[in-house]
């Protein structure tokens, strides 16, 4: 064990992994904070908030697909100091999503109800999300320049920028949900529109305080556009590498948009406690994230720079790290669940569920992230994008989908046994198949040596 966890590895790890974690736990806040206060008016408005952010979801998840199909290359171009190439990355990406965040946009204020009603069959919380969804789809290309330009900057390790841009928008997301939902300082009390209000204006402050400071610092973000978009001969390659970690990202994240309208087809009470649940998951897992990318930008720094034994190395450090931060993380989510699901002012049924899966959560929550860690921290830095690809799309398309709904829709069973028994063959299957791609070894596949000129 002294050889895993060193005094090196945590002079690595650590910068990285804390700043990221503070990062992802203020845009975690978003969520909290919309999640608290809209509480405070019904277990409605909480419910259905939740399901029209879906497609605020969907709109990041696939953000996150082609971040993670950039960090493939960003950290072992970083390694190889080829800032070139880290310059066309962010071109390809802002080519690729900047489409998607005013599509995304352009559907949710022009078709609201058509989106609710695909989601969700309760015509009270079908209101409640329009008026919700028409005014935070605003939010949906800031959430995509968002993630580009933090991913180039984690990527470089450059982490500490990314964090005071989310940490200034959480805080104005925070006093203008306040303002908003509420009514307070002469503000009309606009309840869950006054949350996408502050949603679409909070989100926008990310990108802006991330490209101002960079002009004045002049940073890796600032280049020549003809440099950025220098594209012609490298988006195909990057493309055949990247593809499928963006398939993988985007359709996982359908598939969660699938299980949550079979969810949101259970019960209303049901679902507001699903969703007390997921925002307080939210706030845990930013640990995961911190680790999970820290792996990936140390990993994919040595193999650029030609270190595969050090980047072996350290992604078994980091497999063995996750679940001992599972235990310990478990154990707090244990002793706090109660008190933290009465801040949320639901029905007693909706918390009863909330206890019930936070308490499955507890206790497997290292061994759920897993997972994550070998498919985004390891394998994609090491430039092996197609095993999670296949790997998420067989178990979550073969099992988890198939069970929620014959489970739940068809025999019926109560809304918290179907939930624990999807959520552990989840489980099991997915740490069966990543442990044994791990243990092969064969998962360092050197993307900065690919030819584009």
């Amino acid at each position: 064990m002294k050889h895993l966890f060193t005094k090196a590895f945590f002079r690595e790890m650590l910068p990285l992994a804390i700043p990221i974690a503070l990062q992802n736990l203020l845009m975690a806040s978003f969520r909290l904070v919309d999640m608290l206060m809209l509480g405070q008016l019904s277990g409605d408005a909480l419910a259905a908030v939740d399901l029209a952010s879906q497609i605020s979801f969907f709109v990041d998840l696939i953000s996150f697909g082609v971040s993670s199909g950039c960090a493939v290359f960003l950290a072992q171009y970083h390694g190889a100091k080829n800032t070139d190439g880290i310059h066309r990355v962010m071109g390809v990406a802002l080519v690729t999503l900047v489409p998607v965040g005013v599509l995304a946009t352009v559907l949710s204020i022009l078709f609201p109800r058509s989106i609710m009603q695909i989601l969700t069959n309760d015509e009270s919380l079908r209101t409640i999300g329009v008026s919700y969804l028409s005014v935070a789809a605003f939010s949906y290309i800031a959430i995509v320049l968002n993630s580009i330009l933090s991913t180039v900057l984690r990527s470089t390790e450059r982490v500490h920028l990314p964090l005071i841009a989310s940490g200034t928008a959480a805080a104005l997301n925070a006093l203008l949900n306040y303002v908003l939902i509420f009514g307070h300082f002469g503000f009309p009390a606009l309840g869950a529109r006054g949350a996408g209000i502050a949603t679409a204006i909070s989100a926008a402050v990310g990108p802006l305080i991330l490209l101002t400071v960079s002009i004045v610092r002049r940073n890796v973000l600032i280049a020549p556009l003809s440099k950025i978009f220098d594209i012609k001969r490298f988006f195909i390659p990057f493309w055949k590498r990247s593809l499928p970690a963006f398939l993988n990202e985007t359709l996982w994240s359908l598939s969660i948009v699938v299980v949550n309208m079979i969810f949101g087809h259970m019960g209303k009470e049901n679902y507001a406690g699903l969703s007390t649940v997921r925002t307080i998951e939210n706030l845990v897992f930013v640990f995961f994230i911190g680790v999970c990318h820290s792996c990936n930008i140390l990993v994919g720094k040595h193999i650029g720079a030609e270190d595969e034994p050090g980047a072996r190395q350290i992604a078994r450090s980091f497999l063995i790290l996750t679940p001992l931060l599972g235990l310990v993380l478990g154990a707090i989510v244990l002793v706090l669940r109660g008190p933290v699901v009465d801040l949320f002012q639901i029905e007693e049924s909706s918390k009863a569920v909330a206890r019930a899966l936070l308490f499955l959560y507890a206790f497997e929550i290292g061994f759920r992230n897993i997972p994550y860690i070998e498919v985004v921290g390891i394998f994609r830095a090491g430039g092996d994008t197609r095993v999670g690809f296949f790997g998420d799309l067989a178990v979550q398309y073969l099992v988890v989908i198939p069970i929620a709904a014959i489970l739940g829709l068809v025999v019926k069973l109560p809304f918290v046994t179907t939930f624990v028994i999807m959520q552990i063959c989840d489980d099991i299957a997915k740490n069966l198949i990543y442990l044994i791609h791990y243990r092969k070894g064969n998962w360092i596949k050197p993307v900065s040596r690919i030819r584009y000129d």
